[in-house]
């Protein structure tokens, strides 16, 4: 979705001057038509010219990037919408003199690849993650803890949603102490990784005034402060590390700092809290065989209490 895809088209009738494309929207589920849009793009053309035409950029003015709500692992295997798009694209490229239409059809992965990984044909073997790109393996690592994999259908298939499959693991020999983050690769998919080791801090803020003067008195004779500031608000930080990373391992997580979405999944509980990376690091060198990875995380839900 985030990278071109430029096609170039030509018209061999000299009288030609426009290249028009019409787009039909299809539900990637059912393949049922959603609309059409005559002449959604419109280019002039010179006699014996081409044109060249980004059709993502096509698909970006549509397309309407979806909320995510996910609360627990379940909502991951259901949320078929977040590794592709909801819609199929049918371009219908025709000209002014020629009514004969040609079609290209696209489902868009909601992604985009860096320069080095880029290449331009996309299948649905294409990788979705980091891991996949790096050759990691990451099934049967971090015991109770999920494993997430997303595959991709045929352009040809009835029903172009991806599947999804998330599974706990159970053969391994070790839990991650330090819980799980989960994060939307930058290529699709999603990454995740067990994490060694957890510092938790929590910090608060006083809304409001505290009244500076004498103490007061109760008609017993005790001595009390009034509580009479507004509000309080509390949040937490968490910093995360994993020890001890191959180097392709570490370029794998390196990943998390292109991410729209990071998921701290504190114990085996499969819940999913949505935070804000504040800082990761993946230090990648030639000279070494590998390193550690550590996120600093802080939560984007506030709890406040009021005292009146």
């Amino acid at each position: 979705m985030y990278e071109p895809l430029k096609i170039n088209i030509s018209e061999s009738d000299a009288n030609a001057r426009t290249i028009s494309i019409d787009v039909d929207v299809y539900n990637a589920d059912d393949n049922t038509l959603e609309e059409s849009f005559s002449e959604y793009g419109k280019f002039d053309i010179n006699v014996g010219q081409s044109v060249e035409v980004d059709l993502m950029r096509l698909c970006q003015q549509h397309f309407d990037a979806n909320v995510f709500k996910l609360g627990v692992l379940s909502d991951i295997a259901n949320a078929k919408d977040i590794p592709v798009s909801k819609y199929t694209y049918s371009f219908k490229i025709y000209s002014d003199t020629t009514a004969t239409q040609t079609i290209v059809k696209k489902i868009p992965i909601i992604g985009g690849r860096d320069f080095y990984d880029f290449v331009p044909t996309v299948s649905n073997t294409q990788v979705l993650t980091e891991a996949d790109l790096y050759n990691v393996d990451l099934t049967g690592r971090w015991k109770n803890y999920p494993n997430i994999s997303v595959s991709l259908k045929s352009i040809s298939a009835s029903d172009l949603t991806p599947t999804i499959s998330v599974t706990t693991e159970t053969s391994a020999n070790s839990e991650p102490c330090g819980g799980m983050l989960i994060w939307k690769s930058r290529f699709g998919g999603w990454m995740y990784w067990g994490m060694d080791i957890s510092t938790k801090s929590l910090s608060s803020k006083y809304s409001g005034g505290l009244t500076v003067g004498m103490f007061e008195a109760t008609s017993g004779g005790n001595p009390y402060v009034e509580v009479d500031y507004t509000k309080i608000d509390t949040s937490y930080s968490v910093t995360l590390k994993a020890l001890s990373l191959t180097s392709e391992e570490l370029e794998a997580v390196a990943g998390i700092n292109s991410s729209v979405a990071v998921y701290y999944m504190k114990n085996s509980s499969a819940k999913l809290e949505l935070m804000r990376v504040t800082s990761a690091s993946a230090p990648i060198s030639n000279l070494i065989g590998g390193g550690d990875f550590s996120v600093s995380l802080k939560s984007i839900s506030t709890s406040s209490q009021k005292s009146r």
